[in-house]
């Protein structure tokens, strides 16, 4: 099912016999369609699922993207988590992959969210350098250039999409920044997601996230054979597995 408001291009998997909610968060150049799987094995094993769709995502014009912001998708995450609350469930878990996992951090490190446990998949929450990601995502947007059949406008404005990317990353190491002081109050189950393959981030870095969590209950899982979408991976029902059972315990 999918909701257009106030989410447009939502996936949302309701249960009516839960009081337990889970919101999923997508990656930088993802969509809802990445948490769909695991959202549907969350969803038949008894829960309610929203996985909000960022804007400027699911779309065939890589401008879209870049005309957004960190701050705009991080409203986002917040308003998609205020909905869930206001439906009246007990309980609401917070997930995301890679910056998804940023924003779900953030909303886990806001006092007034009554957040019940949450966690990141591959997620480069705290790092020892700046995030580079540039050559995955100038390939990204050549992939839908080419899907659109607007090649040589990309060619033209390559120079321009890759300054704007940086500067998207700038602000969203500005993110990170306000929320690596906080770390240390988030006091509830915090779930990770490592793949040992991760061809997008330093697989090492989520071990420095681990140790600023000085007060979660922290539930950590490696996984050497995966890549960095674990959401849709071949070899994803280890991780699949590792968030259900997270769940059990603390649904």
């Amino acid at each position: 099912m999918s909701i257009n408001e106030p989410f447009e291009k939502a996936i949302y998997l309701p249960n009516d016999h839960t009081n337990v909610a889970i919101l999923l968060l997508h990656a930088y150049t993802g969509s809802s369609k990445d948490m769909n799987l695991l959202g549907r094995r969350l969803h038949k094993a008894g829960y309610t699922v929203l996985c909000p769709n960022f804007k400027g995502h699911w779309t065939t014009d890589i401008f879209d993207i870049l005309n957004e912001s960190p701050l705009t998708w991080l409203d986002e995450a917040q308003a998609a988590y205020d909905w869930l609350t206001q439906q009246d469930f007990e309980k609401v878990f917070v997930f995301g992959l890679s910056m998804g996992g940023i924003m779900a951090t953030a909303l886990m490190t806001k006092s007034e969210n009554n957040i019940a446990g949450g966690g990141v998949f591959n997620s480069p929450v705290v790092t020892k350098e700046k995030i580079d990601v540039s050559e995955a995502f100038m390939t990204y947007a050549r992939h839908v250039a080419r899907a659109s059949q607007q090649l040589s406008q990309f060619e033209t404005n390559k120079k321009k999409i890759y300054d704007a990317h940086w500067k998207q990353m700038e602000n969203l190491e500005a993110v990170k920044k306000t929320i690596r002081p906080k770390l240390e109050q988030i006091n509830i189950p915090f779930y990770i997601a490592q793949s040992g393959q991760d061809e997008l981030i330093d697989e090492d870095d989520v071990f420095e996230l681990q140790d600023e969590l000085l007060n979660a209950q922290i539930d950590f899982h490696w996984f050497p054979k995966n890549t960095h979408v674990i959401t849709v991976n071949r070899d994803r029902v280890d991780f699949e597995n590792s968030v259900m059972n997270f769940l059990e315990k603390y649904a």
